[in-house]
């Protein structure tokens, strides 16, 4: 669905504009925007998809591609391993170990949170936010898990 806008460039990073008001960034990349750099990266595994169905609840493009994964390292690399902000719809096997402890769930880390953990341990980084848990509370190592809550990040 998203692919059938063009790719451009915008504030450093590839996009796809659906409309004049409405942009969509694009996974791993970094965007200078007044002076700050966030790099992104969206999308995550559906662990309810037997319950969806395909092309209307359910994508099989939720996940990244091995292109995206690459391209996301290769970004972090050119902006030697240090952004201001990061934004993501999942999290790092480690944050994800503390959500479910704190919520007292079951859950299965897959590659993307593997991706994840290995760039956490590279990147200088002021604040990561990510959602997918849909609860609001901050975790260690400058995340914080969003869902309902609204924040000013600079």
């Amino acid at each position: 669905m998203l692919e059938q806008y063009p790719v451009e460039i915008w504030n450093g990073g590839k996009i796809h504009r659906i409309n004049n008001s409405v942009i969509h960034l694009m996974r791993g990349q970094v965007y200078n925007i007044d002076g700050q750099s966030f790099f992104t990266f969206g999308g995550a595994a559906s662990h309810d998809k037997e319950y969806r169905k395909e092309g209307k609840s359910w994508w099989r493009r939720e996940m990244p591609s091995p292109e995206e994964y690459i391209e996301g390292l290769s970004n972090l690399e050119k902006a030697d391993w240090k952004v201001d902000y990061i934004i993501t719809h999942t999290c790092s096997t480690k944050a994800l170990d503390f959500i479910k402890a704190q919520l007292n769930i079951h859950m299965d880390a897959d590659e993307m949170h593997s991706y994840f953990k290995e760039m956490e341990q590279k990147l200088d980084y002021k604040q990561w936010y990510f959602g997918h848990f849909h609860h609001n509370f901050e975790l260690p190592n400058k995340m914080r898990l969003l869902y309902t809550d609204m924040i000013r990040i600079y």
